[in-house]
């Protein structure tokens, strides 16, 4: 068994701005670091064993703050980026043709199939464990779905998580 916490980064100044962020670092609003240090406190009592992450900016802000002096093993992986926007990647969402998705951008099947990865890289490297996974909201909607066994064509039914929030998922093998 496998027992992930997978949280959202803190807001960004790119969330406000609504541009499409993709595998952008990010910079934290003052409100994201609040909810950083607010999911630190929602997660001060529970035993953590590890800590896997995206290698983006945000996400490595967001989890210094979150955890604070805890001395958790602390891994970044490209893997829990967020989805790749190619061509729209830091455009204003409004600002496009949401009808004609890009080419070069990561499809929501590939985005999809990316998450089973990351759980199946989770199970391999952690079982047994209780582990911290800070990622972003579309990568986070698809390991949901993925752990639930949410096929891809429901996957609008999972809530796209808030921004410093946090929620449990148990991984059986």
């Amino acid at each position: 068994m496998l027992t992930i916490y997978l949280a959202r980064h803190g807001q960004t100044e790119e969330n406000l701005s609504r541009i499409f962020q993709g595998h952008l670092p990010g910079h934290l609003t003052e409100e994201g670091k609040r909810q950083a240090i607010a999911l630190g406190k929602a997660l001060e009592n529970i035993p953590l064993d590890a800590i896997v992450s995206s290698d983006l900016q945000r996400v490595a802000d967001t989890v210094r703050l979150a955890v604070g002096s805890r001395d958790l093993p602390w891994e970044k992986n490209a893997l829990f980026r967020e989805v790749d926007w190619g061509s729209w990647t830091g455009m204003s969402i409004n600002s496009v043709d949401r009808s004609c998705f890009p080419k070069d951008a990561e499809t929501p099947a590939m985005l999809y199939a990316r998450a089973g990865k990351c759980i199946d890289y989770l199970k391999q490297h952690c079982e047994g464990k209780s582990v911290l996974v800070v990622a972003h909201g579309q990568i986070n909607r698809n390991i949901i779905a993925q752990a639930r066994g949410i096929p891809l064509g429901r996957l609008k039914e999972i809530p796209l998580m808030k921004n410093g929030t946090t929620i449990q998922l148990i991984i059986n093998n």
